[in-house]
């Protein structure tokens, strides 16, 4: 449970909770009226709501869209940072 929740959640069968399921819902119309929100909210049709590419049409390569230099960049800082260290251990042998 968060930190943010001090109070115990309500179970599913609670009264509040199966009251609160059992109440209509209403929208208010800008004139002040109450009104079933099926008469304000309509659904889109099934056409809409279909997705644009099939799964079958997806490409099966990727573009390119990266590069290599932040891999050259690493071991480039990797080669810099073990030299430091090699020249560091030869100086305290000596």
């Amino acid at each position: 449970m968060p930190l943010e929740v001090t109070q115990p959640l309500l179970p599913v069968t609670a009264p509040e909770v199966v009251q609160l399921k059992q109440v209509p819902i209403k929208a208010i119309q800008p004139t002040g009226e109450a009104v079933e929100v099926a008469a304000v909210v309509t659904a889109p049709p099934a056409a809409e709501l279909k997705p644009d590419v099939e799964p079958t049409q997806m490409a099966a390569v990727l573009p390119q869209t990266s590069s290599l230099l932040p891999l050259i960049a690493m071991l480039g800082l990797l080669a810099l940072g073990l030299g430091l260290a090699f020249r560091m251990v030869q100086k305290r042998t000596l």
